[in-house]
């Protein structure tokens, strides 16, 4: 059974995620001591600043108590804490938990793209330290192919939902394309810096940054790939940029109508694209009436930001749509392989019933020729293959139907077939529902911990 146990930024406050996340480098080693102190048999561990996820295969009930109860330990935290800010998910649950995760669904910003590639680099270390097998490494594959095309068909991560990604939506509407243009940065702050990086993400190549205190803008300039000029020299950069981007602490407006005015003729008609984050605003709002001049304030972004987020929602609904699909696929792909131990119990179960017949009827057959031995012997064969066909089929179909876990208890107790060993694997296949699983073993129907603590964003 797949189990998922995890905090993220709605179960856990901030400070309990700092001390709980895994840091990079010691990922292989604690892999290698969950598997030992969980007892489980495959191993995913996903921690990013907002997320701490162990996902693992075990044929043990309760795998979840013992990985809370590792979590707790291998971080040096409380179980208590643990247990009062983590979520539990079993079977389907999980599988589906993971699928929205990659495609952004469970984010602090819906549909945010990095969590893929966070995803992404905790399977290959998992798999690189020999930490998966067949069920994690088919599933996070699927899960893969599946964010894909999420992303692909829905959009989720094309509309802006922060006020520095809406400041470059908006310029790439005015320029079409950013690529080869110029910026102007007015102030070294957080929210400037970020929005500077969308600009350069978008292909704004030449990037002027200015601040009151040089060093700062020296600093952020030489992170950012760009130039710092004094504050003094604003004015004179407006004639020459496409694009200003402004966020200072000012109390009073830094950009007048009257700077603009002057600088639009040696523009010569270029068009000019201010973006004001700041509050209070840092460009006089008069600026607006100019010709040829374009500036958005924060109330403007804060729109789009507020229709980006509408738009992320239904192209979350319609991933939710789709994810289920996508987990109803891998939940027939699971059941047909949990199928193999079943099938060939039951394949070996009657042809050994055929095999004790022939041996209690051998002294009848002693008279008979080694032909006619083989003939029977074939004959016994045969005919068991042919009462064995009707039930395999029906159990294949039950698994397409989902239905294979409560018909291979039937079959197992119908035909006297023993539990599968927790640990017997001969092929690399998953164990089947069964003694090692709860009883019931369909797919959970929820969390085991409900969800404590925290808010969405």
């Amino acid at each position: 059974m797949i189990t998922l146990v995890g905090m993220n930024h709605r179960s856990a406050p901030l400070d309990l995620r700092e001390r709980a996340r895994i840091p990079e480098d010691e990922l292989p080693a604690a892999l290698a001591k969950l598997k030992e102190a969980a007892g489980v048999e495959e191993a995913v561990i996903v921690a990013t600043c907002n997320r701490v996820e162990l996902i693992a295969r075990s044929a043990r009930p309760g795998a979840a108590n013992e990985i809370r109860a590792f979590l707790a330990a291998a971080r040096g935290l409380e179980l208590s804490e643990v247990e009062r800010h983590v979520y539990d998910y079993e079977g389907l649950d999980a599988a589906r938990h993971v699928f929205g995760v990659a495609c952004g669904l469970d984010s602090m910003v819906l549909g945010e793209p990095q969590i893929l590639g966070q995803v992404k680099r905790a399977y290959e270390i998992a798999r690189e330290a020999g930490a998966t097998g067949p069920v994690l490494d088919r599933l996070l594959q699927h899960v893969f192919a599946a964010a894909k095309r999420v992303r692909t068909s829905t959009g989720i991560s094309r509309h802006a939902v922060s006020v520095a990604y809406a400041a470059a939506t908006l310029a790439r509407g005015i320029f079409d394309d950013l690529r080869g243009r110029s910026a102007l940065l007015l102030g070294a702050g957080k929210m400037t810096e970020l929005a500077a990086r969308h600009l350069a993400g978008q292909g704004v190549s030449d990037l002027t940054i200015t601040n009151r205190t040089y060093a700062r803008a020296a600093v952020l300039a030489d992170g950012l790939g760009g130039s710092a000029i004094p504050w003094d020299e604003f004015p004179a950069a407006l004639a020459r940029v496409d694009i200003v981007l402004t966020g200072t602490a000012a109390a009073t407006p830094v950009v007048s109508r009257a700077q603009v005015r002057d600088v639009l003729r040696a523009r010569r008609g270029k068009p000019l694209f201010i973006v004001d984050i700041a509050v209070p605003r840092d460009v006089e709002p008069e600026v607006r009436s100019l010709d040829g001049v374009y500036l958005y304030d924060i109330d403007d972004l804060q729109g789009v930001v507020d229709a980006g987020l509408d738009e992320r929602r239904k192209a979350a609904d319609e991933a939710r749509r789709l994810l289920d699909l996508e987990v109803v696929a891998f939940d027939r792909w699971r059941q047909s392989v949990e199928l193999g131990p079943t099938i060939a119990a039951l394949r070996d179960r009657l042809h050994g019933v055929g095999r004790e017949e022939i041996e209690r009827f051998a002294r009848r057959l002693s008279g008979m020729s080694p032909e006619h031995k083989a003939a029977v012997e074939e004959l016994m064969r045969s005919a068991m293959q042919k009462v064995l066909h009707g039930p395999i089929v029906a159990l294949k179909a039950a698994a397409d139907r989902g239905e294979a876990a409560p018909r291979v208890r039937m079959y197992r107790e119908i035909f006297g077939l023993a539990e599968p060993h927790a640990n017997a694997r001969g092929t690399g296949e998953a164990s089947e529902p069964g003694a090692a699983d709860p009883p019931g073993d369909a797919p959970s129907r929820g969390p085991h911990r409900v969800i404590q603590g925290g808010r969405d964003t």
